[in-house]
């Protein structure tokens, strides 16, 4: 079955390398990451409810979603769910609007490739003044990150590019350049 639904995105124009599975998602294990979101049972079900949501909207695309919640009423104040361009979200003038007037905000999108958050992710976290930020994968992972400071994009490229000289592949180089930005203090991350 799950094989004829492959074959069934891809006739519609779907991108099979970024259909999620279903199953994990739906799972008590999925579900339990979302327990290490915070202390509050209620935001950390929101957040889980609205990951699952994004996931299956945007499950076989390489376009994004994102969500903006303000955690002290725990309600979703804002989204991004008509992305034009692929892998990225653009601020509509309403949700600049919207995430304007809180201050206590979690954001949460998605990753088609499945890849850890962007330096573009960081430096929007710090500049938007974010208190939580996820990236929710369509392979099932999920990452929590925050900013100290701002990081120049082209620095931070030069070490991803000296990563994949020494022959690590994407994730491993981005990952392995996190880090580093990580133990200077930049930046704070990682995998729930």
């Amino acid at each position: 079955m799950y094989e004829r639904e492959q074959i069934e995105q891809q006739r519609y124009g779907r991108n099979k390398d970024t259909i999620i599975n279903h199953a994990y998602i739906e799972s008590g294990q999925y579900r339990n990451k979302f327990d290490r979101i915070s202390d509050d049972k209620e935001l950390n079900r929101l957040v889980y409810q609205t990951a699952k949501n994004v996931l299956k909207h945007r499950s076989g695309t390489l376009f994004e979603d994102m969500y903006w919640i303000d955690i002290d009423s725990k309600i979703i104040i804002a989204s991004e769910t008509n992305q034009k361009a692929e892998c990225r979200v653009q601020y509509s003038s309403a949700t600049l609007k919207a995430i304007r007037k809180y201050k206590n905000l979690l954001v949460l999108h998605t990753h088609p490739y499945s890849m850890p958050p962007s330096i573009r992710d960081f430096n929007s976290n710090i500049n938007n003044g974010y208190q939580i930020s996820l990236v929710c994968c369509h392979d099932g992972r999920v990452f929590m990150y925050q900013s100290n400071r701002r990081v120049v994009e082209l620095l931070y490229k030069g070490t991803v590019a000296k990563y994949k000289k020494m022959g690590y592949d994407d994730f491993e180089a981005q990952w392995r350049a996190l880090m580093e930005y990580q133990k200077k203090g930049d930046i704070i991350f990682k995998e729930v």
